[in-house]
């Protein structure tokens, strides 16, 4: 049996989600599958960047996220130990005070609660299996786990159901992404792999709490505050740190990198070590399929840049559909994407000279601008913002 669909949509994580309400909302059929049995039940935090917060506000799901999470419009800078610069992040509207840190799950469950009210189902445990296509469309044949488990009462695909034609196709399906290896776009490597270890720790945070930035001997180290009473710590660790590292591991690190902040002794309420490398696919765009979120690109998680990114890419992609569907270019839609998402993200990775470091700028900023770029909580225009107050300006 087989069905066909406007778009196909791999990968129900935020940019997923985001892609297929924007295309619902504009009239557009679309399917949106992901291989896992549910939306991943473990509460990451992350932060939205001014962009990503003003796109959210125009569909209209903010109010769930502003309430579970915590906004912050300053960032401090520390290097080597001394406090350098602070930072302001503009608002992205006057309900959210710049930035904002919140449980991944948050997000996920407000896009997918407005995705549903549009009538489109996530559809779990069901993944792609091959990907074929031509000028006209995409073949895209789906395999499903021999024990479905249903989300939400929603009806799972008819078991005989083997493939999916779609007019495009957006992969959205993360680092392992299966539709990337499908269409054979290697994902390049232009950063190492590096460790991170994260703690939640219990803080008695002021209203207003800026984040804080610590630049530390080559590392990337952060200080997030949550809502709840809570703080975020990010450090960059050497390999080789157990999966859940205890609180005297956290003592350590605050101790030696963040001395300023006083440590008692309160339980650490969740760690966890991850590997992230700065990498970016070869390509975004094989005919009728694009790449969106990490999918294409990964990098530092001080930042959170991969994300926020991601959402701006699936509102690129949900407007671009919707103009090639109604008498656009797609050609030219589809060269577009390929040149602002590459050029984007070679200025997050460092890549070429994109950064012109002003003659005002203190000789730190030129010393840690790599770490800078990849490290602050923002891009875009947010982005570069920030860097002119740093005396930067992007190419």
């Amino acid at each position: 049996m087989s069905s066909s669909t406007s778009v196909l949509i791999v990968g129900a994580g935020p940019v997923g989600l985001l892609a297929a309400l924007g295309l619902a909302r504009r009239g557009i059929r679309c399917t949106l599958i992901d291989q896992n049995a549910q939306a991943d039940a473990q509460s990451y935090a992350v932060v939205l960047h001014p962009r990503a917060l003003a796109i959210l506000t125009d569909i209209d799901v903010t109010a769930p996220l502003l309430w579970q999470g915590r906004s912050f419009r300053k960032v401090v800078i520390r290097a080597d130990g001394e406090r350098r610069a602070v930072l302001d992040l503009m608002p992205a509207s006057p309900h959210a005070d710049g930035a904002l840190t919140l449980p991944q799950n948050v997000l996920r469950t407000a896009l997918e609660t407005a995705l549903r009210a549009e009538g489109v189902p996530v559809l779990y445990r069901h993944r792609l299996a091959t990907l074929e296509q031509n000028e006209n469309g995409v073949l895209a044949r789906i395999a499903r786990s021999s024990a479905p488990r249903l989300q939400h009462g929603e009806p799972s695909i008819d078991p005989e159901l083997t493939e999916i034609r779609a007019d495009f196709l957006i992969g959205a399906d993360g680092p392992q992404s299966a539709v990337r290896s499908a269409l054979g776009i290697p994902l390049v490597t232009y950063v190492p792999p590096q460790s991170f270890a994260f703690f939640n720790v219990p803080r008695d945070l002021h209203a207003g709490a800026e984040t804080e930035l610590a630049l530390w001997q080559g590392s990337s180290n952060a200080m997030y505050p949550l809502h709840g009473g809570a703080a975020r710590y990010s450090f960059q660790v050497a390999d080789g740190w157990p999966r859940a590292p205890r609180t005297d591991a956290f003592k350590r690190l605050i101790a030696e990198r963040m001395p300023w902040h006083a440590v008692s002794d309160e339980a650490v309420e969740w760690s966890g070590v991850a590997r992230f490398t700065g990498a970016l696919a070869a390509s975004f765009v094989k005919g009728r399929v694009f790449l969106a979120g990490d999918a294409a690109h990964t990098t530092s998680p001080i930042g959170v840049q991969s994300l926020n990114v991601g959402l701006h890419e699936a509102r690129l992609l949900a407007r671009g559909i919707d103009e090639s569907r109604r008498g656009g270019d797609l050609a030219r839609f589809t060269a577009h994407y390929e040149s602002g998402r590459q050029l984007e993200w070679r200025r997050l990775l460092g890549l070429g000279e994109p950064v012109r470091v002003g003659s005002k700028a203190p000789a730190w900023v030129r010393q840690h601008l790599p770490a800078l770029l990849s490290s602050l909580p923002a891009s875009g225009e947010d982005l570069d913002d920030l860097l002119d107050q740093l005396c930067c300006a992007v190419l």
